[in-house]
């Protein structure tokens, strides 16, 4: 399996497609422009069950969604079980009980709800729940709504974000490697980010280099 997160094979062959484009123009022959070096991307082997790699779930919060609409839909799709947890701690504790299980934080007139969504997903979840979301939002924006999707790293994020009003979070599982290969073989190419490697508080240095810029 290849993994391209934030050096990506595809930004990599779109460069070589524009070198190639300008070899061509400079008269260069098939077999010069097949034994250029940019042709080929570098890459670096791991064994991801290596202990010294965590992966950890990339959760999800959605912008502009109706909380009743996106949980029932979701509820739908997925043929999940609802009930609510009482506070942070024990939606996190239910959610990584299980790979099939899944939160929703949101909050209405003032006050913050944890959902438990409770699947009988086998594979990776995020493989499933992405592709929904993004039907869902497709099928919104189209009549008219504005409805957008981020990512973030870490459960506090997740609880800080479900805390505003207009938003709708999604607490997904931890990522269990012994599912991962099992889930490329089955659905294909994992959805985009469906896991990090490293904890949240060591992505601080995008957020800084941007602050430096």
């Amino acid at each position: 399996a290849v993994g391209d997160g934030n050096h990506s094979l595809a930004t990599a062959k779109a460069v070589w497609d524009e070198y190639k484009a300008e070899l061509k123009a400079l008269g260069k022959s098939d077999e010069e422009i097949a034994a250029c070096p940019v042709r080929y991307a570098l890459a670096e082997i791991v064994n991801i069950y290596d202990q010294g790699l965590t992966f950890e779930p990339i959760h999800r919060v959605v912008l502009g969604a109706d909380k009743d609409e996106l949980e029932g839909f979701l509820k739908d799709k997925m043929n999940a079980s609802v009930s609510f947890a009482k506070d942070q701690r024990e939606l996190e504790k239910e959610v990584a009980s299980s790979g099939g299980n899944f939160g929703l934080v949101y909050t209405a007139c003032g006050k913050t709800s944890y959902v438990l969504c409770k699947t009988g997903v086998k594979e990776l979840l995020v493989s499933k729940i992405q592709p929904l979301l993004d039907d869902f939002i497709k099928e919104r924006n189209s009549s008219g709504k504005a409805i957008e999707i981020d990512y973030i790293h870490g459960s506090g994020e997740v609880f800080r974000l479900g805390a505003k009003e207009g938003n709708v979070t999604i607490l997904l599982p931890p990522v269990a490697k012994d599912s991962f290969f099992a889930t490329i073989n089955k659905t294909g190419p994992l959805p985009r980010k469906s896991f990090s490697m490293g904890e949240a508080s060591e992505k601080r240095f995008y957020l800084e280099c941007r602050r430096l810029l």
